[in-house]
């Protein structure tokens, strides 16, 4: 799947940039968002969490909270009504040097989810 700039889809002339961006790609089964913005000296991610959450969207159980390579990471499972092929999902967040992250997914299995945000943070590189 192909990541888009909503920023820039919204207003060409702000497109996303280091200190703040937003992308998002979706097909028929999935759709993802990863969110950033500057954030110096903030440890606790909690604040992007509650950003990308959107109104149609419902936390589930509890917050799972860790270290990951020196990184302060959270993660929840949610449910969405945001359309309902894709009811499911999850969200984390993180804090990379000066900057905060955050990351949602819609699937239509609940399963799908945290493999899906594992393999995402993997993947990020933190080169503060």
């Amino acid at each position: 799947m192909a990541f888009f700039d909503v920023s820039a889809q919204n207003n060409p002339a702000s497109p996303s940039t280091y200190s703040q961006g937003l992308l998002a790609a979706f097909n028929g089964n999935l759709f993802i968002q990863v969110m950033w913005q500057t954030s110096p000296g903030t440890a606790d991610p909690q604040f992007m969490l509650d950003l990308i959450l959107d109104d149609v969207d419902a936390r589930l159980g509890t917050l799972d909270v860790r270290l990951i390579r020196d990184m302060n990471v959270i993660y929840t499972s949610i449910n969405t009504t945001a359309t309902p092929v894709l009811p499911f999902g999850g969200a984390g967040a993180w804090i990379c040097g000066e900057r905060a992250f955050a990351w949602k997914v819609y699937s239509p299995q609940v399963e799908n989810a945290r493999p899906l945000f594992d393999a995402a943070l993997e993947r990020f590189q933190c080169n503060p």
